[in-house]
């Protein structure tokens, strides 16, 4: 039995291409990082990366609130996206949070709720202002370098770099 959504017909799409694994990783270091009142999140993520010296690894946003926050999600499900840029203000808590560092760049997403109104979230831009507290945990890798590369629509990819 196949479960899909009405209208959506599984065989209608193209084979997906096989995952792109990226091995070689080791953990040369954990910081876990506090974030007080009035910070910006995904700045202050981009100084401890530059301070830290960063160029891969990963970020964990355990914990906290925001009193502001943008980000974007993709609308569309066409070959290309169509990015929605949406800026909450008010008490929203930090459900998650996280992303890849690679090249020494942050590529991180963001999950809020405001009580009884659901979750929003997305792409984290800058400027989601810290309401209390923040807490994130960022690894430092020992690793092969990926970069982000556009491909054919538009959708930057991980890859090696070279």
């Amino acid at each position: 039995m196949t479960c899909a959504a009405p209208g959506y017909s599984q065989s209608a799409k193209p084979a997906a291409p096989p995952p792109k694994i990226f091995g070689g990783a080791t953990i040369q270091e954990i910081y876990r990082v506090s974030l007080d009142r009035n910070a910006l999140l995904l700045e202050s993520v981009e100084d401890v990366i530059k301070q830290k010296d960063i160029r891969e690894g990963h970020v964990f946003v355990t914990a906290g609130a925001v009193e502001e926050c943008t980000f974007h999600y993709n609308a569309a499900t066409g070959p290309r996206p169509e990015n929605v840029f949406k800026t909450v203000q008010g008490p929203y808590e930090i459900l998650d949070g996280g992303g890849i560092i690679a090249g020494g760049e942050p590529h991180l997403h963001i999950t809020l709720s405001l009580a009884d109104h659901g979750a929003v979230g997305g792409h984290l831009e800058k400027g989601c202002r810290i309401l209390y507290l923040a807490e994130l945990t960022i690894i430092k890798y020992s690793a092969p370098p990926l970069t982000r590369r556009k491909n054919a629509n538009g959708i930057s990819m991980l890859e090696e770099a070279k």
